[in-house]
């Protein structure tokens, strides 16, 4: 990388050589100063380079996984057209937190739990979840919910009536946004599937 003198070194490397006032004695001094204070550009000009690398090497990747998703639902069977709950687990990284279910409009965005289409079950009320942290968020300048470390969503469905007998799948989508203090990852959608065992009718 180039470094550019400032005035003061082009002038000082401007020196007329028929100068009679400039004796070769001054020239080699005034030289040396030169080639000393050009060392000392170049030296800080590389530990600014050194600092500005260990900088970018401290960012926290936003592609790393800040919050880890587990789901299950009661272990005994259930029959078809019964209510069950679905328990969503989340563990979030140290240094983070996941904003919670409920947020104002201009806030961050709120989580998310829905179960997608199938022929096992469909939702059957609106997810509820552990007691959120209530704080002034200064990312948004407003209140905001959140959760840190582990917390838990109940989301309640319904098993269709013609859910088929045996061991089934139920699939779900998680919907949430993370941030630590100092950056916020986009929102980000995770898919799930919840094992549920259905008894045959009769």
């Amino acid at each position: 990388m180039t470094q550019e003198l400032p005035p003061y070194f082009e002038r000082k490397l401007s020196v007329d050589a028929s100068d009679p006032i400039e004796s070769s004695v001054q020239r080699g001094a005034r030289g040396a100063r030169i080639v000393r204070q050009l060392r000392t550009l170049t030296v800080g000009a590389g530990l600014a380079a050194f600092a500005l690398a260990g900088a970018a090497v401290a960012q926290p990747s936003l592609g790393a996984d800040t919050v880890s998703w587990s789901a299950s639902t009661p272990a005994q069977a259930v029959k078809p057209g019964a209510r069950v709950k679905i328990s969503l687990r989340g563990t979030v990284q140290p240094g983070w937190h996941v904003y919670g279910l409920q947020q104002l409009p201009e806030g961050p965005t709120p989580l998310r739990v829905n179960l997608d289409a199938s022929s096992i079950a469909a939702a059957d009320g609106q997810p509820s979840g552990t007691a959120p942290i209530k704080q002034q968020d200064p990312s948004f300048n407003l209140e905001t919910q959140y959760y840190e470390r582990d917390f838990t969503v109940t989301a309640p469905a319904r098993i269709d009536a013609k859910a088929p007998a045996g061991q089934q799948q139920i699939p779900i989508s998680v919907r949430f946004q993370t941030c630590n203090g100092h950056i916020c990852q986009p929102p980000k959608t995770v898919k799930l599937s919840v094992p549920v065992t259905v008894r045959a009718n009769g």
